[in-house]
């Protein structure tokens, strides 16, 4: 369906000042817990959606947004989960299904309620602007001579998408990623800061946190995991498939809520995302931070995450990330 279409739809099932007085709604605040520092991309994820729905008065009580980063957001779900009660949401995304993997935590999509996907979004590979590489091929002929040459950070933990991002690219370069040294951080912000600090050589984080630290003159970004450039600001940075390489990995992004939600609460949080993406001001937060608008709710949600995580286990397994 057209965004407008779904928008009008959306308004006349919520009522023009948010939630209908039919069904369940929130009777107090809400947490919505991010499973990120306050620098990282999952914290802006949510701070987007809670201003859109500040602005449209769309909940009808406060979002309050609530930092608990850390065990492949396992301390962010877990936190949500033992609210449970309708009034607790969370950011969910790919460590959803790479964790039981992993093994950085036991939650996985079965463990939370899914309520929707809202986008689509890319990693950078940066490094220092004083470092001496030069490109991707510079990185690949040093890790050639040495798998575990280059420490590279990512962010928030083992598992995230940025984790598998930089794995896949050391694949496409043709390195033993077994013998690499991934270094995990709370968050893709977290990382920068690490790695302008010496704690690490290379970053692979997501495109919005990129801008900020390359127009300072702080990092030089060397190319972009995904299928094609990004827009504005990062179009001059080439893809590594550009550059020969093999290697594209899309991550995403979307709403959870806690294990047990009601029929009723589902429908609230559902409607209330629909808001969301049907909206002007949320089409421009996908423009500004290089996200690509991927929407899907209800048994095509529950559909997607089964089919990724079998997708994930198998591409984490060829990784030599599993346990």
């Amino acid at each position: 369906m057209h965004a407008l279409g779904v928008f009008l739809c959306v308004l006349f099932a919520l009522g023009a000042d948010g939630v209908s007085a039919q069904g369940w709604k929130p009777s107090r605040p809400v947490a919505f817990v991010t499973p990120s520092s306050p620098a990282g991309s999952l914290d802006l994820t949510a701070r987007s959606i809670q201003k859109v729905w500040d602005d449209a008065r769309t909940i009808g009580v406060p979002v309050v947004v609530i930092n608990k980063p850390g065990a492949g957001n396992g301390i962010a779900w877990g936190y949500m989960n033992e609210r449970g009660d309708g009034h607790a949401i969370s950011i969910g995304n790919t460590n959803l299904v790479s964790n039981a993997v992993t093994g950085a935590h036991p939650y996985t999509h079965r463990d939370v309620t899914p309520l929707a996907l809202m986008f689509d979004d890319y990693f950078v590979l940066v490094v220092r602007a004083d470092s001496p590489l030069k490109s991707v091929a510079d990185a690949r002929e040093r890790l050639r001579a040495d798998a575990g040459a280059l420490a590279v950070g990512f962010g928030p933990g083992v598992g995230a998408g940025s984790h598998t991002a930089a794995a896949v690219a050391w694949k496409g370069m043709g390195i033993d990623v077994r013998k690499s040294r991934f270094v995990p951080y709370k968050s893709a912000g977290d990382a920068v800061v690490a790695m302008l600090a010496g704690e690490v050589e290379m970053v692979c984080g997501t495109a919005v946190n990129m801008p900020p630290f390359l127009a300072a003159g702080r990092v030089r970004a060397l190319g972009v995991i995904g299928p094609q450039r990004l827009p504005g600001v990062l179009a001059t940075i080439p893809t590594l498939k550009e550059q020969g390489m093999d290697a594209v990995f899309t991550n995403w992004r979307g709403v959870v809520g806690a294990k047990g939600m009601t029929r009723e609460q589902i429908v609230f949080w559902e409607n209330a995302l629909s808001v969301v993406h049907a909206s002007g001001a949320w089409k421009k937060e996908l423009e500004r931070n290089f996200w690509r608008a991927n929407f899907l709710t209800g048994p095509k949600l529950r559909e997607f995450l089964d089919a990724e995580a079998v997708r994930f286990r198998g591409l984490l397994t060829e990784l030599g990330l599993s346990k």
